[in-house]
């Protein structure tokens, strides 16, 4: 699924992120803006409008100040909702589902990854590998997107 081109991109951007100081719940969130960018586009013309407004809400309510960094059990209750929807289309309507997945990572936040302990620095590629299932030619404009959202901090090619 990915090349070694792709690896390495990725590698770089996640890296720059990090010397620039940006935190897992800052990108988390700019996730969820990302997820509404591609609603707000076509990509995700695969995907029926009504689904699509549904996960709207949620993803409104990720970007919202407060919500990421609110506990565990404030954000337990978007997990509890979006699990099950998940599950309902996991057979039906596998791209929907795995839309769903993305969603889910929007309520994440710094303290639940570092209790994954998954061995990665960031969640970036959880990122990318749960929307690729839905958009499996959004690398590009994944990349780009994180880039443009984080280069006021001084993103540069390093």
């Amino acid at each position: 699924m990915s090349d070694e081109k792709e690896i390495e991109e990725v590698e770089n951007l996640e890296a720059r992120l990090l010397v620039a100081g940006v935190s897992i719940n800052q990108l988390v969130r700019c996730y969820a803006d990302f997820l509404l960018h591609l609603i707000e586009g076509e990509a995700l013309s695969n995907i029926s409008s009504a689904k699509l407004e549904l996960m709207f809400k949620y993803l409104s309510k990720a970007v919202t100040p407060g919500v990421i960094e609110s506990s565990q059990e404030q954000r337990k209750g978007f997990f509890v909702d979006l699990w099950p929807i998940e599950r309902q289309y996991r057979e039906s309507d596998p791209v929907f589902a795995n839309f769903v997945r993305c969603v889910i990572c929007c309520f994440g936040n710094e303290e639940d990854w570092e209790q994954d302990d998954t061995g990665e620095a960031t969640p970036l590629w959880y990122f990318l590998f749960y929307i690729k299932k839905v958009c499996p030619e959004i690398k590009n404009e994944f990349l780009q997107y994180f880039e443009g959202a984080f280069s006021e901090r001084g993103l540069s090619e390093r």
